[in-house]
């Protein structure tokens, strides 16, 4: 039957094998090294295969093109489906922390410990090294009163700038000519709500007109969005409030409703809206980041138990986010309607949210590491748990590509490479 086979034209062979399942592809595979090869090689087949299945891309923010075959894809795609993979804890420490961090074009892992910026570079299998740190930094410190920390809180890397936002109620911004040689300080901003005496507990950064860039900050305990207008001035002199200053800035507020905090926002990829979650109201914000008018209004009640803890952008008309009563959110700003609807498997708080705007999106939870695999098309489960870490912290931030997930913990980083062969390896889950 295989000499038959070998026979036939490659584009008949092509037309069998896209209407075989994925199990008897891998059967015929077994028959013999040309048709294994074919099979292999031949990307439309894997496509074929895999259009009712789920594949994991690259995180929203990640610019890096796919190169993986197909066939790649789909074997690392059973991977992340069925919980295939091998967890390596990659920094431990003695002091717990709330770390965010960024998987920058899967080139380079960024991440805050504490009041420190640190970056590490990847190994030749993509895994990022973190024995020596290719740059570290402390952000400038602000003793404040009372049990305040300075540690940085969120920080965003965008337009060459990494800005950060710090729990003492000060933000740093840095420019970055090279993601793999230490940043240089542009400014440090004081007092940046309240008179510095709520913290800054997210920060967002896009351009409006160059060569202004935009940045705007929130705190939790605050209903006011302030957007910073930076434009680079070199003879400008520095103010009590600002130090290093070698740009003129100017400030812009925004008082929102029903004063609410702001927990956290992201940036859609054009930059010209804002999604926006609130300390208090399970309903999101939606700006236009040009105009400043508020698309979407949130829902009068509050409620301190409906936060919305992340946010983030899912495709040009849709963002998700999470909260802390465990729910997870697909809201289509054309109609504001919720378009996918879960919950935490084990009805957990939800810390973290990325997507790749396609079908998959990853959550962190407050619980024993825990991050949850979900597909938009399935409202009524989740698709894969992963426990990336023995340990019963909340997973703070989290990010991936399409192998592998990293996932920050109170006193430990851990990733998990899904570019395994299953034959090799044990099912986690």
């Amino acid at each position: 039957m295989t000499t038959l086979l070998l026979h036939l034209p490659p584009e008949v062979l092509a037309n069998i094998f896209r209407r075989l399942t994925t199990s008897e592809l891998l059967n015929v595979m077994l028959s013999c090294k040309f048709l294994r090869n074919f099979i292999i090689n031949d990307n439309a087949i894997w496509r074929s295969a895999g259009q009712k299945k789920l594949f994991v891309y690259y995180s929203i923010e990640n610019s890096n093109p796919i190169t993986l075959s197909w066939y790649e894809r789909s074997r690392i795609s059973y991977n992340w489906r069925y919980g295939v993979y091998k967890a390596q804890v990659l920094i431990r420490h003695y002091t717990n922390y709330m770390p965010w961090l960024l998987f920058h074009n899967s080139e380079a892992l960024v991440m805050s410990v504490g009041s420190a910026l640190q970056c590490y570079t990847t190994n030749k299998k993509g895994l990022p090294c973190c024995k020596v740190a290719c740059w570290k930094l402390q952000v400038p410190k602000i003793k404040r009163s009372g049990v305040r920390t300075n540690d940085i809180s969120r920080f965003v890397l965008r337009n060459n700038l990494i800005v950060c936002g710090n729990r003492d109620g000060c933000m740093a911004v840095y420019e970055v000519n090279n993601i793999k040689q230490k940043p240089q300080l542009m400014c440090h901003i004081r007092d940046c709500h309240e008179n510095g005496e709520v913290e800054l507990t997210t920060v967002e950064l896009f351009n409006k007109n160059e060569p202004f860039h935009i940045i705007a900050t929130g705190s939790n305990y605050s209903s006011v969005l302030r957007l910073w207008s930076l434009r680079k001035h070199e003879t400008h002199e520095p103010t009590p409030d600002v130090i290093y200053n070698n740009h003129d800035i100017s400030v812009t507020d925004i008082t929102l409703s029903n004063n609410v905090g702001i927990r956290c926002m992201h940036l859609n990829q054009l930059g010209n809206k804002l999604a926006i979650g609130l300390n208090g109201n399970d309903s999101p914000v939606l700006l236009d980041a040009r105009s400043c008018k508020v698309l979407m209004t949130p829902h009068e009640k509050t409620d301190l138990k409906q936060v919305v803890r992340d946010i983030q952008w899912h495709d040009p008309n849709t963002f998700v986010y999470v909260t802390h009563s465990g729910k997870l959110r697909l809201i289509d700003i054309r109609s504001h309607d919720k378009v996918y609807d879960a919950m935490d498997p084990f009805l957990s708080s939800l810390y973290c949210v990325k997507s790749d705007g396609d079908r998959s999106i990853i959550v962190g939870s407050s619980e024993y590491a825990r991050c949850v695999l979900f597909d938009t098309r399935k409202n009524e489960s989740h698709v894969q748990i992963y426990f990336t870490q023995k340990q019963t912290s909340p997973v703070y931030s989290l990010d991936f590509d399409s192998t592998k997930l990293i996932a920050a913990a109170d006193r430990s980083l851990a990733v998990l490479d899904f570019d395994v062969n299953p034959a090799n390896v044990e099912r986690q889950l």
